[in-house]
């Protein structure tokens, strides 16, 4: 199962058309599934209605050709980004667009949705909006829907950055302690994968609840260009998290998903391949061979 991913692409601009053309071709070199767009739908403000012409210029006609479905997160610019404009409910009318597109899927804003042989969970981190009950809402919901997953791959999606090098860096406290309570609950989470810093990411970061590192993309390349002043080794801590790959280039990623395997491939806008990472699945039958073994040099 193959999806592409970008995110921060609603600039209506130049770019987004580069980016959009080049996801264009790789849905006719690759079988893809559906594209994920993480978050910043529609730059600068949101949108004002539901009827909104934006939808069709930061959305419609950039990927006009791209006969497939779209699943969408919500970002800070799709809240708003005044005074005037945030707390206008701007993000629910994006949710209600699922109604009118059948390209675009936001059914809530947060849900979960099954691929083949992944589950993604789609977070709404836009936590700076939201009361401590609603947060706390979202947080026993899908700690709920993570742990109960069987799927072989648990993808959890949300706009804002959990680990990057870019100028918005770590994550801000609430998102921090938000994930870490995820973890801390047990919620198994294989590959976490975001938007916000308009750069490419690949960082292992450790799970201090289970031995075992969780690989997070950092994907914000979809439709705006990046600062390359903006770049903050610091924000890598020694034995935490480790930086595999930054790119300051447009573009967007493959991934490719099989029950053993997740490939990341990470292309610019004129579609050349800048990096490429396989996650494997461990296997347990592996293990169980290994405790047999061990069982019988103790009996011995």
């Amino acid at each position: 199962m193959k999806f592409i991913v970008s995110s921060d692409t609603g600039s209506g601009e130049n770019e987004q058309f580069l980016v959009g053309e080049s996801m264009l071709e790789l849905t006719k070199r690759e079988p893809i599934n559906s594209i994920l767009l993480l978050g910043d739908n529609i730059y600068e403000d949101g949108v004002s209605s539901i009827d909104d012409p934006q939808f069709k210029t930061k959305f419609e006609d950039p990927y006009r050709k791209i006969n497939k479905t779209f699943h969408m997160c919500l970002g800070n610019h799709d809240y708003g980004n005044s005074n005037s404009t945030i707390g206008k409910s701007r993000e629910n009318y994006q949710v209600q667009y699922s109604q009118i597109s059948p390209k675009w899927s936001m059914p809530a804003k947060y849900y979960s949705f099954k691929r083949g042989p992944c589950e993604f969970f789609f977070l709404d981190t836009n936590f700076e909006f939201m009361s401590e009950s609603i947060i706390m809402r979202q947080y026993h919901e899908m700690v709920k829907k993570i742990k109960n997953s069987k799927s072989k791959w648990n993808i959890v999606c949300g706009h804002h950055t959990w680990r990057c090098v870019g100028g918005h860096g770590n994550a801000e406290r609430r998102h921090e302690v938000f994930m870490d309570d995820l973890l801390k609950e047990g919620a198994r989470i294989d590959l976490y994968m975001c938007g916000h810093d308009h750069c490419k990411n690949l960082i292992l970061k450790k799970n201090p609840y289970r031995r075992k590192e969780i690989p997070v993309v950092v994907i914000g390349t979809g439709g705006k260009s990046y600062p390359r002043e903006y770049l903050n080794l610091d924000n890598m801590k020694e034995g935490e998290s480790e930086l595999l790959f930054h790119s300051p280039n447009l573009g967007s990623m493959l991934l490719d998903a099989t029950p053993k395997k997740l490939k990341l491939t990470f292309y610019d806008e004129k579609l050349h391949q800048e990096k490429d990472y396989t996650i494997e699945k461990k296997s347990k039958s592996k293990k169980s061979k290994k405790s047999k073994k061990s069982k019988k040099s103790k009996s011995k």
